[in-house]
């Protein structure tokens, strides 16, 4: 459960994890009238005058009538009375799929929102093999091998955003324009696919694409290289199994999946801001 058109630096921001942990990302203003002690505050708390409260709702000693869910319930009630725009999502615990839930007594409305795939065939664009990347996990990359990673994920960026940049043309790009250039080792294909969900979608959802992806390739229903990008919220006040995490410029988020044939790896980059703190 994440609240929504909340800001991260500025606002109060609530997030449930799946594993039961109440987050509340709170202002100064908020913490100081809401009646429950915050976590330790980092650096990039004070910079933001933010206060960050935990409650493990999952807890063995958070229990209804217990001293700490009748502490929270009172808080909830009585400071903590702003109403919050929210979405959630529910599996199960089994299956991983996702299920329909009652809402509690009091919600002002609710929305169910579907996902559906949305798919895009890109066309005359200059597709590397990316082969380059290809190692033994227990060999020393070359000296090159980290810019030549970074010229696959800048590709992927541009491919994403459908750019003219990729594009095949006979016509030299103006440098005072952009200096990209696509990698030289180029597949015969001159078409790729672009598939794009769009929602608050589980961890379980995005397994289970993986696993379907890595079967497609295994079959030979594709034979090239697939990549899997999944962007965040980046108004989550933690990212990457309890990193702190503040919006600053671009509030990265994001992790992708390249995975190559012929290989059983696959490479993963992780995209976060140079302010995340452990």
């Amino acid at each position: 459960m994440h609240s929504l058109e909340t800001n991260l630096n500025s606002d109060n921001v609530v997030v449930l994890n799946p594993d039961g942990k109440l987050y509340l990302s709170l202002i100064k203003d908020t913490y100081e009238k809401f009646g429950i002690e915050g976590i330790k505050r980092t650096k990039a708390d004070v910079k933001h005058d933010k206060h960050i409260v935990v409650i493990d709702l999952k807890g063995p000693h958070f229990k209804p009538n217990s001293k700490q869910f009748n502490r929270l319930q009172w808080c909830l009630e009585n400071t903590l009375t702003t109403t919050f725009k929210m979405v959630f999502c529910v599996t199960d615990s089994l299956t991983g799929t996702t299920v329909d839930m009652q809402c509690p007594v009091g919600t002002k409305s609710i929305v169910k929102l579907e996902m559906e795939a949305e798919m895009e065939t890109l066309t005359d664009i200059n597709i590397p093999s990316f082969q380059h990347l290809i190692k033994d996990i227990n060999q020393t990359p070359t000296e090159n091998w980290d810019n030549e990673a970074m010229e696959a994920i800048e590709w992927l960026g541009l491919a994403h955003l459908k750019a003219n940049r990729i594009k095949r043309s006979k016509k030299e790009l103006n440098p005072f324009i952009s200096v990209y250039q696509t990698p030289h080792d180029l597949i015969n294909s001159q078409t790729g696919t672009l598939v794009k969900w769009k929602g608050f979608i589980p961890t379980s959802v995005i397994q289970n694409t993986m696993t379907n992806i890595r079967k497609m390739m295994a079959s030979g229903v594709t034979s090239e290289w697939t990549s899997l990008t999944v962007w965040g919220y980046k108004d989550s006040p933690f990212t990457w199994n309890k990193m702190q995490h503040y919006h600053y410029f671009n509030g990265e988020n994001d992790y992708t999946f390249l995975l190559l044939p012929k290989t059983q790896s696959a490479y993963v980059y992780q995209l976060y801001g140079s302010h995340h703190t452990k």
